[in-house]
């Protein structure tokens, strides 16, 4: 495989990989982002604008607290 076919597989997987982060925090819901005192459409443009690395943050900082917000009330 050459050096081209490699970069397609790799922009083929990211684009794979940012679709579904996307998909996830759209199909969460806005009240549930509201709930947790996040902003859906950040986490939207973070991932857009970061690639893969965005939805690495959006699954590690924003949603453990949209999914179960009861745990990190203050």
């Amino acid at each position: 495989m050459d050096f081209g076919a490699v970069l397609i597989v790799a922009a083929v997987v990211a684009a794979l990989i940012m679709a579904g982060g996307i998909v996830d925090v759209l199909r969460l819901g806005r009240d549930r982002f509201e709930l947790a005192g996040k902003r859906r459409w950040h986490w939207v443009m973070l991932i857009i604008y970061s690639g893969p690395l965005g939805v690495l943050l959006y699954a590690a900082a924003a949603r453990p607290q949209v999914i179960h917000p009861e745990r990190y009330a203050e």
